[in-house]
């Protein structure tokens, strides 16, 4: 049994390598993609080997953020606002807090024909610690939504580094997955070149 399911892997991998297009850059000519991403931002418990665990990230939060890739070339940017900021139950004393946020670049390559790309990139990470001052309040005027002043009191830069899977499921939308050294996030995007028909 075991030499049946071995020589079926064996086929379908190489009935899917047969298929796929290595480095076919052609493939991105026809993209234009924009999308959202959600995640881990920040910087993490270099000591620790489990990347996606929440409870070994230091000085990191879920962040939100966008990103853009047009003729392949990719760019991402996920933004961690302090946890006390928008909190209406804050109106007295000092609140520790802190913020992050990503900015990386890469290329997607073309890994199975305009279904899977691999995009490694390269980046920048900053974090900032400090305090949220419950009795400093602002109206954002558009939104008028009620905000407390956060004063950042030491700031953390590194380089950020990693990849990013792109899967196409349909010609509707794509999904993203994106693990670099400061974050981990997902997202879900669409090509608006698939759209200029209708």
């Amino acid at each position: 049994m075991k030499k049946v399911a071995l020589i079926a892997v064996l086929f379908s991998m190489m009935a899917i390598s047969a298929k796929a297009q290595w480095f076919d850059f052609n493939e991105n000519t026809d993209r234009a993609v924009v999308g959202v991403n959600t995640g881990l931002v920040g910087f993490r418990n270099v000591t620790s080997s489990t990347a996606l665990d929440p409870s070994t990230w230091d000085l990191a939060d879920v962040g939100v953020g966008v990103s853009v890739s047009i003729a392949g070339v990719y760019v991402d940017f996920v933004y961690v606002n302090p946890d006390h900021r928008f909190d209406s139950h804050v109106i007295m004393g000092n609140w520790e807090d802190h913020s992050a946020l990503t900015i990386n670049a890469g290329y997607q390559i073309p890994i199975y024909k305009d279904y899977v790309f691999v995009t490694p990139m390269i980046g920048y990470c900053r974090a900032t610690t400090g305090y949220t001052e419950g009795n400093n309040i602002g109206v954002d005027p558009e939104s008028r939504s009620i905000y407390h002043k956060y004063s950042p009191v030491h700031k953390y830069h590194d380089f950020n580094y990693g990849g990013a899977l792109t899967v196409v499921p349909s010609k509707w939308f794509e999904i993203n997955l994106n693990c670099t050294a400061h974050a981990a996030t997902a997202g879900i995007s669409v090509n608006l070149m698939n759209y200029k028909d209708l």
